[in-house]
Order: C-alpha cells, then structure tokens, then sequence
C-alpha cells in the first residue's frame, strides 16, 4: 500500500521542499529538506525522460530517501504521451508521497488527471487516492481558479504549489516580491488554507545571494506559507530557519496556550453572568482547548489566537533534550526598572555622562529645521554670548532632549510628555553632561491600573556641576502603592530653577538690544509680526527616517527598545517602532520653525504626546498665538506664547487653507487622544481626527524686524 500511510511527515511540517537531481540521489539522507521534489518535467531533456524515469523508480525502491516525503514533478496534460509514461511509472512506487501536477490551467484538468490516476490504481491493486497530488499553480489561468483548483481532484491535494517562472512568461511581467508576487501568492494562501491544505512558496532562483533568499523566504512567511521550494541544498538552512516560527513567535504561543490552561482567558465568562457552567472548576468550563478571552501581553486573546498559537507551537521542531541539568544553563534578564516604590524627591539612579560632540550636533540639526540665527549662525550666536564665533551651540530642542533621554527607563511603560523646560545657561559642543533625576509626584489614574510619574530631570555640566537645563518629565508606569503631589522642597528648586532662566534671558535680551539694526534685522521682513488668534497653517512637513531615528537613539542613550529593535517591534516599513515622545515634540516645533523664525530665546510650558508616530510618519504643524507681549525697552523684539500641533501625515498650508478651525480647539486641555478625536468628530473635522500627536506649548522671544 502507498499513501498517507508512508508520508513519515505531515504537509503541515514541511518547511523546504528541495528540487533534487539525479545525481544528488545518493547525498539526500545528508540534506535537511523537510521533501524532495523530483523533477521529470522541465528539468529534464526530452531524450533524458526516460532514463530520468528509470532512476527514479530504482532510487524508490531502493529507499534512498529513508522515509522522507517524495514528489515527483510530472509532465503537463499538453504532452500525453509523457504524462502517460510518467503516471504509469510512479503510481504504486514505494516511498512516493505525491504527484506534482504542472501548467494546470482548470480544476477539469485536475478532475481528468484524478480519473487516469485512478483507473491505473484500480489496475494495480491499489486504494483509491492512495496517489495524493500536489499542484504547482504557476498559469494566469491558474491563479484566477486557484480556489476551485483546491478543491479538485476527488480530493487527493495535499497541497498548492506556487511557481512563479512560467507564471512570468505567461504575463511578461517582471518576479518582485512586495508587487507583482503579492497578489499571486495571497491567493495561492487564501486558496490552500480555505480548503484545509498547505500553501507552499515559489523557490528563490539565485542560490549565492543569501540575503536576498532570506527577504523572499521572510515575505512568503508572512503572506502565510507553511514552507518553500528550494533549488539549491545551500538554501535549506535559510528557508528551513526562516519558516520555522521565530523565538518570540514561540514566547507568544506558550504563553497564551499557557494562559488559556491556567484559566486566565476566562475574563469574559467571568463577567458575563450565565456564561458560566455549573460544576466547573471556579465556574469556568474548561470543556474546549480553545476556549476564553482576554488580555495577554496587551493584546486581545481569544480562540483564533489561541488556535494559532497551538498550530505554531505544533511546527516547532523538537530538539534533544539535554542529558542533566548540569549540561544547560538559563539566563538571566537585567532588569533596568526601579525595584521599590517611589516616594517624594526619591533621587533615581543614572550613570551616564555623555559629551556633546560636533557629530551629535550635526545629526540633531540634520533631523530638524531651524530658521534662527542662533542655530545655524555661529557669528550670530556669538554675539549673543551663546558660544564663541568659531563654534555653534546646542539648539534649545537638544538641550531638552539630553536632560530627558539619557537614562533608563526604570519601568515606564510611556512617555506622556512636558512640562516647564527651561534652558538656564548656554549649551556649548565639546562640554559633557549628566544627568540628576528626582520624583516629583504620583497620580494613580482613575482606573487603578496606572499611575502617571512625574520626574525632575537636571541637566547638569560635569566641568563645574553647573545646571543648565531642567524640565519635569511625565512618564506612564504600573500602579504605585500611593499617589503623592510635589513637595514644599520641590516648589523652592522650581523657583530657583525659574529665576536662573530668567537671568538667562535677561542675558540674551540685553544681547540682542545692543545688536547694530543691520545685524539685528538682516534677513528678516521688516515689520514682521503676529497678532493673538492668529492661526498659521506650516508649510514644512517631514518623516524622521529609520535611519535617523536609529542613529539619535544611539547617540543620545536611548534605552527602550520600542525605538530600537526592529526585530520584535517593526510590523514592516517602520511602523511598530516607535519615535521617542522628545523627538516627536523635536519635529512638530521643527515643521513650525520655518514660519516662527528669528527666536533667540524659548521655553516649553508644555507638551503632550497624543499618540504614537512610526520613523517613516511624516509631522506637519500649525500655530496657534495665544498671546502677544512688547519687551520692556526692546521694540525690535516680541514675546509670544504659542500653541502648536503637531499632525500626522498631513501639510496644514496644502490641505487645511480652506478648512474654519474653531479657536476652541487651540485651547482645548487635555492630555489624552480621546479629547482631541471627539472634539474634532463633534466639530466635522475629520481632516484632523485621529491625526494630532503632540501639542506643545511654548514662551519665545523674537526679533520681530
């Protein structure tokens, strides 16, 4: 008897199916192919079939492939007489596990090839669909019939084949992955797994280019493949590698399948009243593998995941177990969270120092705009006692960000945003700085389940532990054991720290007053003002870029590896990574600062982050004046308080010129998304709904012209 029986391993394990010559039947006990495809059809000339054919038969039946699963290309239905020849060699060979039917245009095709496959077994003395088949879809005709194709052939399929090589031929169209693939290979998937078989991958044909293999092998994965063709044995370990389910894959799938058998998915029966079956353990019934629902790991789990998590835990293959437990060892995850609770004017620890390099600076400035003179003038800035006329300063942004980033992240689960940031001396590249963190308060959230965390953060010059920058950072964390507001010693730090900035204002305004008027007003539009209420819709809009984001959260210490890892957080192009909350404020006053130009001095009242923005999401911004101020003695100078917001994939001038805004939405206090989304649904303003990512509110003084 052939068959089923004889398939030592199930579709659903087969990862690589390697195309294998004749020549290479001797080696195949040494090669890691789940299957092996033996080729009768286009790999072999029409003067060869018939040796090809007698070499299968002897390597069949002397069991050269020790039990592995064999599929034997055969010739298409346009050449008869060969597919003839070819079904009456394989059917009833031992070992066979199926035919792989070619050039199939129709699932008639596949029915007719049933009833001659059947009529030979009947002949022989064989079951009835003890011959399985495994279609290679590689036709237009093919692909468009794919579903009725599944489901042809008296039910003998394993499987669906993709092949893309005639495919292209036939459509003149070129092999790429992410285009002319997609589609072909979601139907090829869709068409498998609706009929309860196994979708298998079109083998990448350059066997030396490694890299390319594992993109191709990685992309059939995630379109849904249970495995791939392989024409070299140099890919096996690549493809065998790249379909088998991933580290975190298998994490996720113990740990939900663990969940559900500890009665942890059981939130919705437990809540619901009658759902509950009587007589069972806790009043949960346990009576299905796939039962529950709930939270795991911040998803929502329920019988699909966990369907999935068993199936994926099922394609894991099984390793040696070791021989005792002195052979293994386990690791051990450092932990950077803070370890007790926090309590008032708790200082947190942080080792780091870092030196503001030039490379720093020009990374930072190439990442975001600045049209002010202090930023990208060093005569200018010199005069304003910022630097000296060889060098540049750190931009006020920068600044905010080393006093914030450089540590770690001890336990927070966000970033949330600003308050009070505020420069309180000059910062110069060359000098290096630390980093002072100390609790400031804790609001427990209504729902028990967070608090927010508001920490000072001091940045401090190591040279002589001048302060130079402070600012009060919100943070998300797990519920604390009590909630607490600022202290008394807190509120005196906060008044020296704005008394410093002061000074350090009056400093540069002094500055600025002496500036000769054609220093002062060169470049600027004479007369140039804004009024309170004055909306401006910004023109500039950018993405930060994978590889500028990478490199920022290198340079600047950035610990949390929802900006970092790519590997467990990229769900493609970018998006699942996630830009710090201070390089989103970074942008949003950066898509602002084209049109706000000529600053010379600012401060950040304050700053929410709304939501989260990928590195290839661009931010646009518009401006809201809330006020307008002289400054005592200085005509050429204004003092104004702003509002902007920071869009998502949008270019306020473009798509907002001809959009009334309510002013209520520039005053709006809210620190979540929600408020936002429902004022902009109340209003229509479905341009903006869903989109705001940050609003920052900032003091700046201007050279007005």
């Amino acid at each position: 008897m052939t068959g089923l029986s004889q398939v030592q391993m199930a579709p659903s394990g087969w990862r690589s199916l390697l195309f294998i010559p004749q020549f290479a039947f001797a080696r195949a006990t040494r090669l890691a192919a789940d299957c092996f495809i033996i080729d009768l059809q286009d790999a072999v000339p029409l003067a060869a079939k018939a040796a090809a054919r007698a070499s299968l038969v002897e390597a069949m039946k002397g069991r050269a492939f020790a039990g592995r699963p064999v599929v034997v290309r055969i010739n298409e239905a346009g050449r008869p007489e060969l597919l003839e020849d070819d079904l009456r060699a394989c059917i009833g060979l031992p070992g066979l596990t199926a035919l792989m039917p070619t050039l199939i245009s129709s699932p008639e095709e596949l029915d007719a090839l049933h009833v001659r496959v059947s009529a030979i077994e009947e002949a022989r003395g064989l079951s009835r669909g003890s011959t399985r088949f495994l279609p290679l879809i590689e036709t237009p005709a093919a692909v468009l019939n794919a579903g009725r194709i599944a489901l042809a052939g008296g039910g003998r399929n394993l499987g669906l084949v993709l092949g893309h090589g005639d495919l292209f031929r036939f459509t003149g169209a070129t092999p790429h992955a992410e285009l002319t693939l997609s589609h072909p290979r979601s139907v090829v998937v869709m068409a498998a797994r609706a009929a309860g078989i196994e979708p298998f991958d079109t083998p990448y044909t350059k066997p030396s280019d490694r890299i390319g293999l594992e993109l191709h092998a990685s992309e059939g994965r995630l379109h849904g493949f249970t495995g791939k063709c392989c024409v070299h044995p140099d890919q096996l370990e690549t493809v065998n590698r790249c379909m088998t389910p991933t580290a975190a894959e298998q994490a996720w799938a113990r740990r939900v399948t663990e969940a559900q058998e500890q009665g942890a998915l059981a939130t919705l029966t437990r809540k619901v009243p009658g759902l509950a079956v009587p007589g069972t353990e806790g009043g949960v019934s346990q009576a299905s593998g796939t039962e529950g629902m709930a939270i795991v790991d911040g998803q929502l789990i329920g019988p699909p995941h966990l369907k999935a998590a068993r199936r994926m835990l099922a394609l894991v293959p099984s390793g040696e177990p070791a021989a005792d437990a002195n052979t293994v060892v386990r690791g051990r995850r450092v932990t950077h969270s803070l370890e007790r609770p926090p309590s008032s004017d708790d200082r947190l620890p942080n080792p780091y120092e870092l030196t503001a390099s030039m490379g720093m600076r020009d990374l930072w400035v190439q990442c975001f705009y600045s049209h002010d003179r202090i930023v990208t003038s060093a005569p200018f800035a010199a005069r304003l006692g910022l630097t000296t006329p060889d060098t540049l300063p750190l931009p006020f942004m920068m600044g905010l960000y080393l006093a914030c980033c450089m540590s770690s992240t001890h336990g927070a689960i966000y970033h949330l945003g600003f308050r009070n940031a505020r420069q309180l001396a000059p910062l110069r590249v060359g000098d290096s700085y630390r980093q002072e963190i100390q609790v400031r308060q804790v609001r427990n959230t209504g729902d028990g389940r967070r608090a927010v965390v508001t920490t000072h953060r001091r940045l401090v010059r190591v040279g002589d532990d001048s302060p130079v920058f402070s600012l009060d950072k919100l943070e998300l964390y797990h519920r604390q054991p009590e909630s607490f507001p600022a202290s008394v010693a807190a509120a005196r730090l906060d008044e020296e720290e704005r008394l410093a900035a002061m000074a350090f204002r009056a400093a540069l305004t002094r500055r600025a007053g002496e500036l000769p008027p054609s220093v002062r007003t060169a470049g600027t539009d004479a007369g140039t003002s804004f009024e309170p209420g004055e909306l401006l819709l910004h023109s500039f809009a950018r993405p930060l870029g994978i590889s500028a984001n990478l490199a920022l959260s290198t340079q600047f210490l950035v610990t949390h590896p929802i900006h970092l890892d790519h590997h467990r957080f990229d769900l493609g192009h970018g998006k699942g990574v996630v830009v710090s909350g201070g390089l989103v404020v970074a942008m949003t006053l950066a898509a602002a600062a084209r049109d706000l130009y000529e600053v010379v001095w600012e401060e950040l009242l304050a700053a929410d982050n709304l939501r989260p923005v990928a590195p290839t999401q661009t931010v646009g911004a518009l401006s809201y004046v809330l006020s307008r101020a002289p400054v005592e003695g200085m005509d050429a100078l204004e003092e104004l308080v702003v509002r902007t917001l920071g869009v998502l994939e949008l270019t306020p001038s473009a798509e907002l010129a001809d959009v009334p805004l309510p002013r209520a939405l520039f005053t709006l206090e809210g620190e979540r998304p929600s408020a936002y989304d429902e004022f902009c649904r109340h209003h229509g303003l479905h341009a903006l709904e869903g989109r705001v990512v940050c609003v920052a509110t900032r003091r700046i003084l201007r050279i007005r012209g």
